[in-house]
């Protein structure tokens, strides 16, 4: 097995890079890229704030790469049908690398919408909450957790955060 490529710059410059790629992915409404973005074993899951902190609950939770092939395509049925347009921004970006040279990775996200007329609303916003791991010469997810800061679901949870 061959190490992984360098990736130039610091951690948190590579974190960045990564989260503003994937960004775009989702914004672009890529949902098939937006799978590679996972390792073939990665999560997805989302949950609320307090769901998280108190019960633990997770809203839906996606494992492996079947599971996350059907979010994207549940996604793409989504998007056949919505014309809105999306604009993922995310911040505060905080990252360390664990010993076995995984990343912990947290970070603040908003997402915002609109439809063909209207203005840019905040749709959902919340905090990242991820384990990175180094494939070839980029990052993956092995875990991509999503804790929204509402208790209530935003109204199209159609969309990926």
């Amino acid at each position: 097995m061959t190490s992984p490529a360098v990736i130039p710059g610091s951690l948190r410059e590579q974190v960045a890079a990564f989260y503003a790629d994937y960004a775009v992915t989702m914004d672009r409404k890529r949902p098939n890229d937006w799978v590679d973005t996972f390792t073939t074993t990665g999560v997805y899951a989302v949950t609320t704030f307090n769901n998280a902190s108190g019960k633990g609950m997770w809203w839906y939770t996606d494992r492996g790469l079947t599971a996350l092939k059907e979010r994207a395509a549940y996604t793409n049925g989504y998007f056949w049908h919505s014309p809105e347009k999306t604009l993922h921004m995310i911040s505060n970006i905080r990252a360390t690398e664990r010993d076995d040279g995984s990343v912990k990775s947290e970070a603040y996200f908003a997402m915002f919408s609109a439809d063909r007329g209207g203005p840019s609303q905040l749709h959902v916003c919340g905090e990242y909450d991820d384990l990175l791991v180094r494939v070839g010469d980029g990052l993956r997810f092995a875990e991509h957790r999503v804790i929204i800061d509402s208790e209530m679901v935003p109204p199209n949870m159609g969309v990926l955060l």
